[in-house]
């Protein structure tokens, strides 16, 4: 498949539509707005931060041309991280210079003198490879209208996978990674299919197990026209918590769910937040806070006992923070954490997430990235060390 999909960043499609977030409401809901003030009243203080310094770029694959994404967890005693679209310099197996989807990794969680990711899953040229397995159908669609050999009209058409947020699941030997299935044709556009659940061995095997029974695309926990909650996650004991957000305009407004952990593929075991308890309804789930373009982190701080969500709005190089004692909040108004260069002609960054794993001093030094655009389908990956201070009084 030639690589004419890509993340055309000067566009910031990606920036809006990577998350899976397609619904498009009003942005003068007095409602939203409402409940949003009174949270952020209600929540705890929100710490100051003492520095911001850029530490370069994470040093990727000598293949990779740009990638985005960039979301990350341990997995093995190793940080791996999620890619969606990757440009390379060399065609890989396929013969093209263009994968879906890829994953590198490092065994280093001193990120003090930066991050190299010196682990990638690789096909036989030694090229990044996509690790997210298709369906037989899915594989014969591609070849069958891939546009160096098309069979079917509309030329160049495929299904994709774009990773997010992967979850450590150790006690069942497994790591799950959230993904959104996309379907496109050649052109900055394309449609969802819905979002999954795959399961990783953390060794070469990965599976999308059946998570929706019954419904047109078994294989995806939310079809089409569903909340995603695939936003962000975390686990709190043996509780996953996952958020899902639409788009309202330029607002990401975010709901969160939870699971037990071992239950996270069966869809009937989800209870959505309502703002006074857990429903088995997703549509009672409330809005708690707006999160950021392609993604939001979510993480436990220990020195503050409290969780932390780290973003960046769609066209917006500010990169933001809050903070609350739940999951499911009351959370913080957003607080500025450091503005962040803007990319070639112009170009707004996104993806900006928190790396916790690197974390030092209980929480009180971050590392975070984000997508930056460099070139036409030519991206970097630049590494920040924030140091929040004490709570205010």
């Amino acid at each position: 498949m030639s690589p004419r999909y890509g993340f055309l960043p000067s566009l910031a499609l990606t920036a809006l539509l990577l998350a899976g977030c397609d619904a498009i409401g009003d942005p003068e809901d007095p409602l939203a707005a409402s409940a949003d003030a009174t949270a952020a009243a209600e929540a705890p203080p929100i710490p100051p931060v003492l520095s911001v310094t850029p530490l370069g770029v994470v040093a990727q694959h000598e293949a990779v041309r740009g990638r985005d994404g960039a979301i990350s967890a341990v997995v093995n005693g190793r940080s791996v991280w999620t890619f969606g679209d990757t440009a390379m310099n060399v065609p890989g197996a396929g013969g093209d210079h263009w994968v879906d989807n890829s994953l590198a990794w490092t065994s280093d969680l001193d990120a003090s003198d930066g991050i190299t990711l010196e682990g990638n899953h690789l096909d036989a040229t030694g090229a990044p490879a996509e690790f997210i397995p298709y369906l037989r159908w899915e594989r014969r669609y591609n070849e069958a209208h891939d546009d160096d050999d098309c069979q079917e009209e509309p030329c160049g058409a495929e299904f994709a996978f774009w990773p997010g947020d992967i979850v450590p699941d150790p006690a069942r030997g497994r790591a799950l990674i959230f993904y959104y299935e996309l379907w496109r044709v050649p052109g900055p556009s394309w449609q969802t299919v819905g979002t999954g659940i795959a399961v990783w061995d953390g060794g070469r095997r990965v599976t999308r197990p059946v998570q929706n029974p019954g419904s047109q695309t078994p294989r995806l926990m939310w079809s089409r026209g569903e909340v995603a909650y695939n936003h962000a996650t975390l686990v709190v004991g043996e509780t996953l918590y996952a958020y899902g957000c639409t788009l309202h305009f330029l607002e990401h407004r975010c709901r969160v769910a939870r699971v037990p952990l071992a239950e996270a593929l069966d869809k009937a075991a989800w209870r959505y937040y309502t703002g006074s308890g857990w429903s088995a309804d997703p549509d009672r789930a409330k809005i708690v806070f707006s999160g950021g373009a392609a993604g939001t982190s979510v993480f436990y701080v220990p020195y503050l006992d409290a969780y932390m969500a780290v973003y960046n709005p769609a066209f917006d190089n500010d990169i933001k923070y809050r903070v609350s004692r739940t999951p499911w909040g009351p959370w913080s108004a957003p607080q500025h954490l450091f503005t962040s260069p803007p990319g070639w002609d112009g170009a707004a960054n996104y993806s900006a997430h928190a790396h916790p794993e690197f974390a030092e001093d209980g929480g009180r030094v971050q590392y975070v990235t984000y997508a930056h655009t460099t070139g036409f389908l030519q991206q970097e990956i630049p590494l920040v060390r924030v140091e929040f201070g004490d709570l205010p009084d």
